[in-house]
């Protein structure tokens, strides 16, 4: 079916019905295609009353403002008649993280282009603004001053006949090439060739887009760098001051990466090819503090692998040595910002968001410093400062082996931070997750995460037989394999994580998992801290929680089975352990 329309507003409106059936919308001026979106469409629908669907997706039409365009699509009539238009984003008003950026709808994933520029921290990231699923990558926009204020902006690149918009990074023009003024901001981005009906045939290809206003991007003509091999993708591009010359990490296949040098962000020159272990994907390369003088640079990769080594602005030298930041899988894809003297990093979080309208979240912004631990370094990802300085403290009290409950009446995001004492225990409860450590046993056994079935290490959860029931496996001997504390139980209660518990709540538990294939879709995790952390962040935001232990030694997140973010918080202390509870209410735009 066709339908015209003359552009005359900032925005074309398209109903979208969330995991639908997917449609291919092609948009044409005159004979050109223009434009082309897979768009999940209701199958009921018989005219537009009737026509249901859950959100409106905003595509930019000011590059055809005042033109005619027409929408060719095999939907239904009732589909293209409620197609509206707007100088406005729509915004859907519904439960999120208040301090985590999610798109107002929509499918998000890797940040792309994390630039801090006059005072302004910008986020690009992949956006399917038409649908809760992966597709049509585009590169969504929203910008901070603080990073904890997030406004989205309209969608800055859209797919187009070379590829959908695959990741890169973004910097700000300061040596004036390319015959732009020096405040102009570059984005470069891999053009997914063949990745789309309409890119069918051509290649992976690494291309640019410029703005001078720092709201409208445009795409430039031809590559900067043709094709290499297989899906090479992400380009990631920082000036070496040493070298004066720009230099570009990109993925290229397998577990290969490479290095490209250029003077002018035009001709790029390959300088090292080489492989890092089990590491892919979405490249960073930078040189990052160590506390106490000096620095290393580190070569990071999308899984949360980092390698450290020297780098001379062309050749990256490693010991091969390969260092985890993460134990889960939530956190990917991390970038850090051109243009601050921190080295800040952020995440996607590969949240599912079961029952909203978007899909994924952002991590809380980490600021990165190196720690000299005998004759190695660990990554500290500490919270920004941003952050700290924005937290009202609303309890600190000591616990010697009991108990308290605080109450959140309004909705924040709330932080609770533990103090233990060498060799003392606790149980936190925040809004229904539930937090244990054993005394002496230097791990967090998490509950109440939400049940997923992907991005689980196998050595983030219990140790598990998955050519068995669950059930056959729960045991005091199983358990005590763990390292999980089963002192003082009932020897015919089996409690399979902490605790004691009565035979009809050790029932419900068994009969819950009997059927899972592993303790993480159970919804138990374990987090490994060691024994002698001196403090335990817990900070839950609606749907996720970030644990920080000794300001970002550890971190990671869970995305937890409830939305909640107010509620009752519960802490018990096995010994002695101070507790410190911070909010920050009302805190996004």
């Amino acid at each position: 079916m066709k339908k015209r329309f003359f552009i005359s507003h900032q925005y074309l409106l398209l109903p979208i019905k969330a995991e639908g059936e997917i449609r291919i919308a092609a948009f044409y001026q005159g004979e050109k295609k223009v434009l082309q979106l897979e768009v999940p469409v209701s199958d009921s629908a018989v005219n537009r009353e009737a026509y249901a669907f859950n959100y409106y997706a905003p595509v930019p039409m000011g590059e055809w403002k005042g033109k005619e365009l027409y929408i060719e699509a095999d939907v239904p009539e009732s589909f293209l008649e409620a197609i509206a238009f707007s100088d406005e984003m729509p915004y859907v008003a519904q439960k999120r993280p208040l301090i985590h950026f999610s798109a107002n709808t929509g499918w998000i994933n890797d940040p792309n282009g994390l630039m801090y520029h006059d005072g302004v921290y910008h986020l690009f990231f992949q956006h399917n603004p038409c649908d809760t699923r992966w597709q049509n990558m585009c590169w969504g926009h929203a910008v901070s001053r603080d990073l904890l204020h997030w406004e989205q902006k309209e969608t800055v690149l859209l797919p187009d006949e070379d590829g959908p918009m695959y990741s890169g990074s973004a910097i700000v023009n300061e040596q004036g090439m390319l015959g732009l003024p020096r405040d102009a901001e570059i984005l470069f981005y891999t053009c997914a060739g063949s990745s789309s009906e309409w890119s069918k045939g051509k290649n992976y290809v690494q291309k640019i887009a410029c703005s001078t206003d720092g709201r409208t991007y445009q795409k430039r003509e031809g590559c900067v760098l043709e094709h290499v091999t297989g899906e090479n993708r992400d380009p990631k591009v920082y000036w070496h001051e040493g070298k004066k010359l720009y230099y570009m990490a990109l993925f290229l296949e397998g577990y290969d990466y490479a290095i490209f040098n250029s003077r002018d962000l035009e001709h790029w020159e390959m300088t090292h090819r080489f492989t890092l272990t089990q590491t892919r994907e979405c490249p960073d390369l930078r040189e990052v503090p160590v506390e106490g003088g000096g620095s290393r640079w580190m070569f990071w990769g999308a899984d949360g692998y980092y390698f450290l080594g020297d780098f001379d602005g062309s050749r990256f030298e490693t010991d091969g040595v390969q260092h985890r930041a993460y134990q889960t899988m939530l956190p990917y894809a991390a970038q850090t910002y051109w243009g601050t003297k921190r080295v800040i990093m952020v995440p996607w979080m590969r949240t599912d968001n079961k029952g909203k309208v978007f899909t994924s979240l952002m991590g809380m912004p980490r600021q990165l410093s190196l720690v000299k631990k005998g004759d190695d370094f660990v990554l500290r990802q500490k919270l920004v400062d941003e952050f700290e300085n924005s937290k009202e403290k609303v309890l600190d009290q000591t616990l010697a082996s009991e108990e308290m409950t605080f109450r959140q009446e309004k909705e924040a995001a709330l932080e609770v931070k533990l103090f233990p004492q060498r060799d003392a225990g606790f149980k936190v409860d925040i809004y229904g997750t539930v937090c244990t450590m054993e005394p002496g046993s230097g791990r967090i056994v998490i509950e109440g995460v939400a049940e997923r079935g992907g991005h689980i290490r196998t050595d983030s959860v219990l140790g598990f037989d998955k050519e068995r029931a669950a059930a056959e496996q729960i045991s005091r001997e199983r358990m005590a394999e763990q390292g999980i504390s089963l002192e003082g139980l009932d020897e015919e209660i089996p409690r399979p994580v902490h605790g004691k518990a009565t035979k009809e709540e050790f029932e419900q538990f068994r009969g819950r998992v009997a059927k899972m294939r592993s303790w993480a879709d159970a919804g138990i995790r374990v987090l490994e801290i060691g024994q002698d952390a001196e403090s335990i962040s817990f900070l839950s935001d609606g749907e996720i929680l970030e644990i920080t232990v000794d300001d970002g030694l550890v971190s990671d997140a869970y995305e937890t089975a409830t939305d909640a973010l107010c509620g009752e918080v519960k802490v018990k202390a096995d010994g002695e352990v101070k507790v410190e509870i911070c909010r920050i209410e009302k805190l996004l735009l």
